[in-house]
């Protein structure tokens, strides 16, 4: 599914890739974008934003809110300045982004690692306020799960209302909802009473992660932790 805020650029886009996938294009104007979704539900949505506002996203906004579509990746393809406006309206954010500038096999291969990525069989959702710490999580997990990045424990709270996933790794230590309050929180879902959870700490948070026993967290992890410590832990408790 191809949504554009151009109408060439979303014809174009669609000839090319209509030699390689089912694909459907849909001008971004249109406030109720899954009325005209005639292909079944989209393995991948593709979003082309070139000066968008606000309100030219409401039907993206439905499209990423919608229960039925949560688990479906999206790529965002945009210049730095819609990507920002992208990101500030539409929750969850986009999967991955890629340049407007971006040659078309580029944007097949990113479609390619979404849908591949999607198809994984367990989902983990990695909170952190650190975006340097998230990055480095992701690139550790990326091969092996599926993974969503969120900044704050309020923005993981969201995520789960509408998602639910494997697995949470949550930062201990965070402005606003720290990990221990986030985790509680968390507990409150019904969703979500069973969800495991891995702190993720700093050696000066000893006595905030002792106080989060009682949540039963999953584990604890020392940052900036090493990938094989960070699978091997992931993979016991998902073999629990």
């Amino acid at each position: 599914m191809i949504v554009s805020s151009n109408t060439q650029k979303m014809h174009d886009l669609v000839n090319v890739l209509e030699a390689y996938y089912k694909v459907q294009g849909i001008l971004m104007t249109n406030t109720n974008l899954l009325s005209d979704l005639t292909i079944g539900r989209p393995d991948c949505i593709v979003v082309y934003a070139e000066a968008v506002a606000r309100t030219k996203l409401f039907g993206v906004i439905d499209l990423r809110e919608n229960d039925d579509l949560l688990s479906v990746p999206m790529l965002l393809i945009a210049d730095d300045n819609d990507a920002e406006t992208f990101k500030l309206h539409v929750k969850p954010g986009p999967d991955a982004t890629i340049s407007k500038d971006a040659a078309y096999s580029d944007i097949k291969l990113a479609i390619d690692k979404l849908c591949a990525t999607s198809e994984k069989t367990y989902s983990i959702l990695v909170v952190d306020d650190d975006p340097v710490a998230l990055k480095l999580v992701k690139s550790h997990l990326d091969s092996s799960y599926k993974v969503n990045c969120v900044k704050s424990g309020m923005l993981a709270l969201k995520f789960l209302e509408k998602q639910k996933v494997d697995l949470v790794l949550l930062d201990c230590f965070m402005p606003e909802m720290n990990g221990p309050q986030t985790l509680q929180l968390i507990r409150n879902m019904p969703a979500h009473k069973r969800t495991p959870v891995i702190f993720l700490t700093g050696n000066s948070e000893k006595n905030m992660v002792m106080n989060a026993i009682n949540l039963h967290p999953a584990g604890f992890l020392v940052k900036p932790v090493k990938k094989d410590q960070l699978l091997n832990k992931i993979d016991d408790v998902l073999d629990a």
